[in-house]
């Protein structure tokens, strides 16, 4: 029967630095995948920070009933080659004349080569009674309507499509302005008391 051969110190040591030097390989490949996944986290995040995000909705103008459709970029940079499109045709105001629909404005059927950070397209939907009243069409001028928006973030392209939903609008108060509303009642007095000066004059 074959004997072992004995290991000697010097043996023992060279394993013994195979083992540490393996182990430490390991490591700094563990180490180097996870700073190579720290790093590509905090470029998504940059970008995600800086890209341009277009906002969809609609509102109520303050002391009016008359309601809008906002496009608005509020991302930190342009949005490229953007384009916008409606699931169904919007009239104004309930107007069928194809001047007032919404789908065939220019920017609904261009394409817009930059909107700035901050850039805003408003689009008049109608007021409270053309929109919530018993002559509405939906057909004409709908409650619920999506639009999609397309564009490039550099060399990304991203799509969104939002809903817009103008049913919770119904039987709700127009939103007021506390200082508008002063100045309005400042200048009725101004105006009578002109009328009263003119008058003794």
């Amino acid at each position: 029967m074959p004997t072992l051969p004995i290991m000697t110190n010097t043996d023992w040591l060279t394993l013994a630095l195979v083992v540490i030097t393996a182990f430490y390989a390991w490591a700094t490949l563990k180490i180097l995948r996870a700073n190579e996944s720290m790093v590509s986290t905090m470029r998504d995040q940059q970008n995600a920070a800086m890209r341009p995000y277009i906002l969809v909705s609609a509102s109520v103008r303050t002391g009016t009933q008359l309601f809008y459709l906002s496009i608005k970029n509020i991302g930190k940079t342009a949005a490229l080659c953007l384009t916008l499109a409606l699931d169904k045709s919007f009239y104004q105001l309930g107007e069928k004349r194809e001047e007032r629909n919404i789908a065939n404005s220019v920017a609904f059927s261009r394409v817009i080569d930059s909107l700035p950070p901050d850039g805003q397209l408003l689009f008049m939907l109608g007021n409270g009674p053309t929109l919530f009243g018993d002559s509405n069409n939906e057909e004409l001028s709908p409650l619920l309507f999506q639009v999609t928006a397309k564009y490039m973030s550099g060399s990304e392209s991203i799509s969104e499509t939002s809903i817009v939903d103008l049913r919770p609008y119904i039987n709700t108060v127009v939103p007021t302005d506390p200082i508008v509303e002063e100045l309005g009642k400042l200048r009725e007095e101004f105006v009578k008391l002109s009328k009263s000066l003119d008058n003794k004059l």
